[in-house]
């Protein structure tokens, strides 16, 4: 029990990491795409397309952290 109430922590900054990591990627895609859509007039398309691949990153970068996370081995209990 006392394991787990030290590893907080890093569970929030896990956490915390993870969630800018995704905004970041939604973000840059969509505005990457408003961009895009502004220098070749393709409004709305390009910001769609911009979002769209900004979603799959996020999606895969969730993937990755989930599977990373399911490998780790369970951690041991302190017998007292």
């Amino acid at each position: 029990m006392a394991n787990s109430n030290q590893n907080w922590p890093r569970a929030l900054a896990n956490a915390i990491n993870l969630a800018t990591s995704v905004a970041a990627a939604i973000a840059l895609g969509y505005f990457g795409g408003r961009w895009l859509d502004g220098r070749y007039d393709t409004e709305p398309w390009l910001s769609i397309v911009g979002l769209v691949f900004g979603m799959a990153t996020a999606g895969k970068m969730m993937w990755e952290r989930l599977m990373a996370d399911n490998q780790k081995p369970p951690a041991k209990e302190e017998e007292k």
